[in-house]
């Protein structure tokens, strides 16, 4: 790279970087810093990840280049111990590959094999890491355009990425104060309560479907009276936990009060909200709770489904109506699924 094309590039970069800092959405910095790395460096692929301490839990922010379901290859082929390992290294490296078909094999992504894997990962606040992973395909020529001169360049702008990323997170942080329940992580009432409206009115303006799933826990009244309120709060962290683990990042978690939660599904209708019920019921009841501390508790849930418009047309006949089907299946069998009665003008 040239002394004039290097100081364009990061010119371009840093006017982008600019406007990044005008925004404190976490989805829309990690957007803007990809978009802008697509358009002056001809990435291919990207993934911005952020990890919690050790990079045991990730977060994809925002990806650029992959397919909806590419939640695989959007690693390029590193594996968990892998990513751990660059998180507590924090070198950026630059990985090159010969696609001629030698030992040093690359990375496939959407049949097309890669030339160059930059890896930057980087600190961020609280105990999150980044980890930002870009994909160049094989050129004709066989010459990459993305170079060690762009990498050490990049180098530089991602420490900038890095403070945007920063305010951004420091703001999610400061709105999880406010709309995260302190027991469970989960979403509390006034966030359920607003969000529930704009969800509402979006899927009436685009004609998209809207569900949600009450569920109530079954035993947990008793895991209180045998161990103790001490552990019936554990038994609803790792229950909280266990919903959110089964449901995707768009999807919203809430604690609705005492052991009964809600999970909003947006662009869902009844039978996917069906199965996400079904993968939840599965996940509370297949493993018992608190087995180190009392050998083992077995709890269940009962669960309520009801969807937008089929099921009803407001918020509040919408949560009416899966709270009834809940209801119904809590003083009847437990540990099961009830969709709510369609409206008379749906089949």
């Amino acid at each position: 790279m040239s002394r004039r094309s290097k100081d364009s590039l990061e010119l371009n970069l840093y006017s982008d970087l600019a406007r990044t800092f005008r925004s404190f959405e976490l989805d829309t910095v990690a957007e803007e810093i990809l978009k802008s790395l697509k358009t002056h460096i001809g990435v291919d692929y990207g993934t911005l990840l952020i990890l919690s301490e050790g990079g045991q839990f990730m977060e994809r922010l925002f990806r650029i280049g992959f397919g909806p379901e590419r939640h695989v290859t959007d690693r390029f082929g590193l594996s968990k111990a892998e990513i751990e390992g660059l998180i507590r290294d924090m070198i950026p490296k630059l990985r090159t590959f010969d696609t001629s078909g030698s030992s040093n094999r690359a990375p496939i992504v959407d049949s097309h094999p890669l030339s160059v894997l930059a890896i930057y990962p980087f600190q961020l606040v609280y105990e999150y890491s980044g980890l930002l992973l870009l994909g160049i395909k094989a050129e004709e020529s066989g010459q990459p355009h993305f170079d060690q001169s762009a990498f050490d360049l990049l180098e530089d702008v991602v420490l900038d990425y890095s403070f945007a990323l920063k305010n951004a997170l420091t703001v999610r942080r400061m709105n999880d104060l406010i709309t995260k329940d302190d027991l469970t992580l989960a979403y509390n009432r006034r966030f359920f309560e607003n969000y529930m409206v704009e969800e509402i009115e979006r899927a009436r303006r685009y004609g998209n479907p809207l569900s949600i799933i009450f569920l109530d826990l079954d035993g947990l009244r008793e895991v209180n009276n045998r161990f103790g309120h001490s552990m019936g709060s554990r038994t609803l962290q790792e229950a909280a936990a266990r919903v959110m683990n089964a449901v995707r990042t768009i999807d919203k978690v809430v604690r609705y009060g005492g052991d009964e939660f809600c999970i909003i599904l947006p662009e869902t209708e009844a039978k996917g909200a069906l199965e996400v019920a079904e993968r939840i019921r599965h996940r509370l009841s297949a493993t018992p709770f608190l087995i180190e501390e009392t050998g083992g508790v077995e709890i269940t849930a009962s669960f309520g489904v009801a969807c937008y418009p089929v099921h009803a047309l407001t918020k509040e006949e919408l949560i009416k109506k899966a709270d009834e089907a809940m209801y119904t299946i809590k003083t009847q069998t437990k540990n099961d699924i009830k969709v709510a009665q369609p409206l008379k003008h749906f089949p």
